[in-house]
């Protein structure tokens, strides 16, 4: 029977898939639900605004996980920090709610 060669350092499937989601999947989502409010012209608050906010606090849970559970890294490959992860919530945050108020902006501009 031939051993697989799997280096020690490989994450476990669930680790990959909370990395999947908090750096492409949630930010996906995201995305397009702001893109739906843009040319849909949808009014604040909507079913889309929870859609975005409860994706972009599961990306902070999933990314601060990911950090202690799977020893989450930084874009440089240096081991991820409770800093690194503090710096990306209010990123994430600030980002967001910008991308929001500028979404229903042109929304409402559409809606005109």
């Amino acid at each position: 029977m031939q051993q697989q060669n799997i280096p020690d350092h490989a994450p476990a499937p669930a680790g990959c898939a909370l990395r999947l989601f908090w750096m492409l999947i949630g930010n996906a989502i995201v995305y397009a639900s702001l893109a739906v409010i843009s040319m849909n012209g949808e009014e604040f608050p909507s079913v889309l605004d929870g859609v975005v906010w409860l994706t972009v606090a599961l990306t902070i849970v999933a990314r601060r996980v990911d950090i202690m559970r799977w020893a989450g890294k930084t874009a440089s490959g240096e081991p991820a920090t409770l800093e690194h992860w503090r710096r990306y919530a209010m990123t994430v945050v600030l980002l967001t709610a910008l991308a929001s108020v500028l979404a229903h902006g042109i929304g409402g501009s559409v809606g005109s």
